[in-house]
């Protein structure tokens, strides 16, 4: 039996529901902030053997376990059923494939420990709100997924072989990465996006569902800047989002601006890009490579999001380059919505996108200072970094020198 003040913590603990931190961008900051405390809860409570357990067979069975699922179409299923309440044969008959039901058994077990549904009684189970994104297959949840298995575990794996094979040098050369060891021709990971459709939709997805997950970029930039300069009835556009995919920063700032005409927003990106992208009908989708020139001139902004990150900085300065050469100087203005690195007091975002982008590219999360020396060299001068309290990443603001 628990001793008293242990029943009364775990009531505390229990008690603690998401929805008490829904609404505005301050309670998403302190559900964050929540969050993170409970991981340094689990970090001190946990033994040392008890975390090594977690991280190198708990972590990795529960994603087997979801994944598999998955495949079998079951929570796909379980979701469109619309039962809060369902059994073990009930779900195994949701499979699309032949299961043995008592392996079924054994991973929904797993997954009743890692809460990710509810365990009711033997063999009766409860949905969540984890499952039920999981049942939606094409959103962000079940691409996330997906993304883990077709990208970033497998490579995350093979980064000691590869950097032990490399002398422990830091991967900086994007012809040469962890991730391309996965495959026997060497794919890099966008080459194998342009190739295989499934890998290149689990990555939109995990990326349109991490845009959504961060803060508004429009709660953090004052998008009045943009507008006060800008004739909404002329011919020029106000903002190209570049590399934007999904288009779920074009569709953040149109809430903001309701009535601007249509085409004065413009999503580019490459063609099997924008084929998956939906839309209002208010924006312009533009197939567009930005290692080309730049086809839209004279805008009043130009933005990328989480874009310069991918690319080292010879390959970054040929994308600004191009972009450069479509403003207007004194007039158009370069909004990059990017992670700042900080030498000390980094979040786990930052730090996870960090090593996440070594062994998957060869990039690396840049500092300010190394956000500045990019920018200057290839003609921009920063007029301000924009930063919040409960964002992940920063908007760097610059225009023309």
């Amino acid at each position: 039996m628990p001793s008293r003040r242990a029943e009364e913590l775990i009531a505390l603990l229990d008690n603690i529901e998401v929805s008490d931190y829904k609404g505005d961008s301050s309670s998403h900051g302190d559900r964050v902030l929540i969050a993170e405390a409970a991981r340094r809860l689990l970090a001190r409570l946990e033994t040392p053997f008890e975390r090594a357990w977690r991280l190198s067979w708990i972590n990795g069975n529960v994603h087997a376990a979801i994944q598999i699922i998955l495949d079998l179409g079951i929570w796909e299923g379980w979701y469109s059923s619309k039962r809060r309440e369902i059994s073990v044969l009930e779900l195994h008959a949701l499979a699309r494939e032949p299961c043995d039901l008592n392996l079924l058994r054994r991973l929904l077990r797993l997954l009743t420990v890692e809460h990710v549904i509810q365990e009711l009684g033997e063999d009766r189970y409860g949905a969540t709100a984890f499952s039920d994104a999981l049942g939606q297959k094409e959103e962000s949840v079940a691409q996330t997924i997906l993304s883990g298995t077709h990208h970033g575990l497998d490579s995350s794996r093979n980064l000691p072989r590869f950097l032990s094979r490399t002398g422990y040098a830091e991967p900086l050369d994007p012809k040469n990465t962890s991730y391309m060891d996965l495959t026997p021709d060497r794919l890099g990971m966008f080459e194998r996006c342009r190739a295989d459709s499934g890998c290149q939709a689990s990555f939109i997805g995990f990326m349109r569902g991490l845009a959504a997950y961060k803060l508004d970029w429009t709660e953090i930039y004052d998008t009045k800047i943009l507008m006060r300069d800008f004739d909404a009835y002329g011919e020029e556009a106000l903002l190209v989002d570049i590399g934007g995919a999904h288009a779920v920063d074009l569709e953040r700032l149109l809430r903001r601006y309701p009535d601007l005409p249509s085409g004065k927003l413009i999503l580019q990106d490459t063609p099997d890009v924008i084929a998956m992208a939906t839309v209002s009908e208010k924006i312009q989708v533009m197939g567009c490579d930005f290692f080309t020139p730049q086809p839209v001139k004279g805008a009043r902004a130009y933005f990328m999001h989480a874009i310069l990150h991918d690319w080292d900085d010879a390959d970054a300065s040929r994308i600004l380059n191009n972009v450069a050469a479509a403003m207007t100087k004194e007039y158009s203005k370069l909004l990059l919505y990017e992670s700042v690195l900080v030498s000390k007091g980094a979040t786990m975002y930052q730090t996870v996108a960090d090593v996440s982008i070594m062994h998957l590219i060869s990039a690396a999360e840049r500092t300010e200072g190394r956000w500045r020396e990019l920018l200057q060299a290839a003609g921009f001068r920063v007029c301000k970094i924009w930063c919040h309290p409960s964002s992940l990443e920063s908007v760097i603001e610059a225009e023309l020198i």
